[in-house]
């Protein structure tokens, strides 16, 4: 009779508090949700994006590098530019370009540097040098600066802490800038 009584007092209570537990469940949750794993997954896709936004910006320094006249880098930093927010990366990562030249998101620009040491004299974006290279006296490289949004992967801007930083509530701007040596000198000016 009392191992009985023990019994069913324990059981009572055991159920008691299984009731308590639950009620609790639905709310913790949801500020799991809320406040660790939508960020969270919002921060991986941040920094997706942020990587793809930079291999863009040195792929196509890389590619303007090799083209033989500043026209032709123009229009192949375009076509990279392009051909990145259309790639998978780009989709997921919502990038999108901001200015440059075409829409493109990418400023291209000569940097001369005298071999000597010295200043380097930076060309106007998007404009080819004024005058003719002098690859005797200067060295020259392509700039490219990059500018492109990355939005998040979840609307979050209705939560009040997150709601306001950027790549977590609201879109963010990065900006990149990548060079590579000018293969072709001569070819600057055209």
């Amino acid at each position: 009779m009392i191992k009985h009584a023990f019994m069913s007092r324990r059981h009572c209570r055991n159920q008691i508090g299984a009731g308590a537990a639950a009620a609790e469940f639905a709310p913790a949750l949801i500020i799991f949700f809320l406040v660790i794993l939508f960020p969270l997954i919002n921060l991986i896709m941040f920094a997706c994006g942020a990587g793809t936004a930079y291999l863009c910006a040195k792929q196509c320094a890389s590619r303007a590098g090799t083209q033989s006249t500043f026209t032709d880098a123009l229009n192949v930093v375009q076509q990279e530019s392009a051909s990145f927010v259309a790639s998978g990366f780009g989709q997921f990562a919502k990038m999108t370009p901001v200015g440059g030249i075409g829409g493109s998101g990418i400023n291209l620009s000569v940097v001369s540097t005298p071999y000597g040491g010295g200043t380097a004299i930076q060309s106007t974006a998007n404009t080819p040098l004024g005058a003719p290279a002098t690859p005797n006296t200067n060295t020259y490289e392509y700039r490219v600066d990059a500018t492109f949004t990355v939005g998040p992967f979840m609307n979050m801007s209705m939560i009040p802490w997150v709601g306001t930083v950027p790549g977590l509530g609201v879109p963010a701007n990065l900006n990149f800038t990548a060079t590579s040596t000018a293969e072709f000198p001569e070819g600057l000016n055209q």
